[in-house]
């Protein structure tokens, strides 16, 4: 019938709509707020910013506000320049939507989880955002909250996981009128997953989850590992690190409740160095003594694929990890796990194959924006590339068409 050709031609104009020319999936940006302040060729502004591939620039990030007399008041120096940033933003595209990230810096601690157990100071921080994104015409906030509940040490208490739903509430009521957008930047650790979130409550409640799919291996493990696995490696059931990796969490947020359209899967620009404890012990899974040698931009075990791409070039053995499904090099009793684009495009395919909204990258400043190893900014633009390449979720439209 003629109606069902009219909605079925409405629904594949409104699937392939494109967000910056990427179907409808989302390629979010971080932006680094302290990379203008890096030295030398690290010192990246909103200029760099490749806005025709982002679809989404996420402005990470501003310190928790303060609690004085009755009101949160964010940092001046901070809110300054923000501005400035969301200035020259503007004035280069006016198509690129723009987030900011409300962190909880260590000095902070227990910040989000005072706020989001009293009434009055929920009430407070949401009125603070919303003058915050009306003054800077921001296109909503991401709210990162590491972790609820369950990580005392990063100072959660036992009634985080509801005042969470609490919080998220609020936030959305007073975004929706707007026409904001929420974003949840969502751990994918079980332990959080199980604890700490409600996940149904949360997706429903958000329009987007950021997932930290990255750094997932700390330092302090003692143990050489890609920072993000696809999957677990036996060597890592001693280590309590069970289902602690891109597939078992993104898996889990959907088996848990939440809309896969809804995850947003993060990928790290950057290398995670290690020490080797004896450079010839160096497969995955090899003792370490602590991070690797401090490069030229960043603290010591991080580097920039700026840098890195450079660095491997220099004497370094490539290697890849076949179940983790990323690269490492060796170098001495130097180790270095990074995405490269084979890495990220078995990461791009799992996106494809779960249907996930999209991809965030943590940090598009740390891609090579300078093209030191060849074209400027090379991973990002495989990635926009990959996602141009995945068909729109029309298939149910078009059956339903053919009946």
């Amino acid at each position: 019938m003629m109606w069902r050709s009219v909605l079925m031609l409405s629904l594949v104009c409104f699937m392939f709509g494109s967000v910056n020319g990427i179907g409808g999936k989302r390629l979010m940006c971080y932006f680094s707020s302290d990379s203008p302040k890096t030295k030398g060729y690290g010192r990246y502004t909103a200029n760099e910013i490749p806005l025709e591939l982002c679809s989404d620039v996420i402005y990470r990030g501003i310190s928790f506000p303060e609690w004085r007399r009755g009101s949160y008041f964010f940092d001046n120096a901070e809110i300054q320049q923000l501005g400035g940033f969301m200035y020259t933003v503007k004035a280069r595209s006016a198509a690129v939507r723009s987030f900011v990230t409300v962190l909880e810096r260590g000095k902070e601690a227990l910040s989000y989880s005072i706020m989001a157990e009293i009434p009055e100071r929920r009430r407070a921080f949401v009125k603070a955002i919303l003058e915050l994104l009306e003054q800077y015409g921001l296109g909503g906030v991401e709210i990162a909250w590491e972790w609820p509940g369950t990580m005392v040490k990063f100072g959660g208490i036992s009634s985080d996981r509801e005042s969470l739903i609490s919080l998220l509430m609020d936030v959305r009521a007073g975004l929706k009128s707007r026409n904001k957008e929420l974003l949840f930047f969502g751990a994918v650790y079980p332990k959080v997953l199980r604890e700490s979130y409600r996940v149904t409550s949360i997706c429903q409640l958000v329009d987007y989850v950021t997932l930290f799919t990255f750094d997932m291996r700390p330092h302090t493990n003692n143990v050489a590992d890609v920072h993000a696995p696809m999957r677990n490696r036996s060597f890592e059931t001693e280590l309590n690190r069970a289902r602690t990796n891109v597939v078992d969490g993104v898996e889990t947020w959907i088996d848990f409740g939440c809309p896969p359209k809804k995850l947003i899967l993060g990928i790290g620009l950057f290398g995670q160095a290690y020490t080797l404890a004896n450079p010839a012990s160096y497969n995955v899974g090899a003792p370490t003594v602590g991070p690797g040698a401090e490069g030229q931009y960043y603290y010591e075990g991080y580097y920039p694929y700026y840098e890195l791409c450079l660095l491997i070039r220099s004497g370094w053995s490539l290697f890849y990890d076949p179940i983790g499904q990323m690269p490492f090099a060796v170098r001495g009793n130097q180790w270095m796990s990074y995405e490269d684009t084979t890495s990220i495009g078995v990461k791009m395919n799992f996106v494809q194959e779960k249907r996930l909204g999209g991809v965030i990258l943590q940090y598009v400043d740390y891609d090579d924006f300078w093209g030191f190893c060849g074209t400027r900014n090379p991973l990002t633009t495989f990635i926009y590339q990959r996602l141009q390449q995945i068909p729109s979720d029309i298939g149910f439209a078009i059956e339903w068409n053919k009946k």
